[in-house]
């Protein structure tokens, strides 16, 4: 009886994650270089790890653009490998990917994905739609986030 019962556990166990993660919100803000670098970054200290925050720019040398952040809960040992944001801008109203490689790094509550530089060239120019996804190393979706107009059909 207790081996069969084991059996079963693991069975139904045997295909979850062992910590699930999960967003609790996300938005966009777009912040002047200033804005986004910590004090200590002026004193050759690095961008990413801010406190309360991780703050990952596309082009590190250029902090200023549109940063997607993202309120995880529960990370833990299932830290995400990767992010991926697929994003509609204004401007162009087509799609775009961006992908950030998240392993090894120390991630805080609040990932700040940031689309800076020639990434993203103008304050003016507005994400439509967006998506934000947190993967494992095996590219399975650990967490997902969508806007309200990637919802719409």
């Amino acid at each position: 009886m207790h081996r069969a019962f084991l059996f079963l556990i693991l069975t139904l166990t045997a295909g979850l994650p062992a910590m699930a993660i999960n967003v609790e919100t996300a938005y966009t803000r777009y912040y002047e270089a200033e804005d986004i670098r910590p004090i200590r970054q002026y004193f050759g200290g690095a961008l990413t790890g801010q406190g309360f925050r991780t703050v990952l720019p596309s082009q590190p040398d250029e902090p200023a653009g549109q940063y997607f952040i993202a309120r995880l809960e529960d990370a833990g040992p299932a830290a995400p490998a990767e992010a991926r944001l697929t994003i509609i801008l204004s401007n162009t109203k087509e799609l775009a990917t961006f992908t950030w490689d998240l392993s090894g790094k120390e991630l805080r509550k609040w990932i700040y994905l940031g689309l800076t530089g020639s990434d993203w060239p103008s304050e003016e120019i507005q994400p439509m739609a967006w998506h934000i996804e947190f993967l494992d190393s095996n590219g399975q979706v650990l967490a997902d986030w969508k806007s309200f107009l990637w919802q719409m059909p």
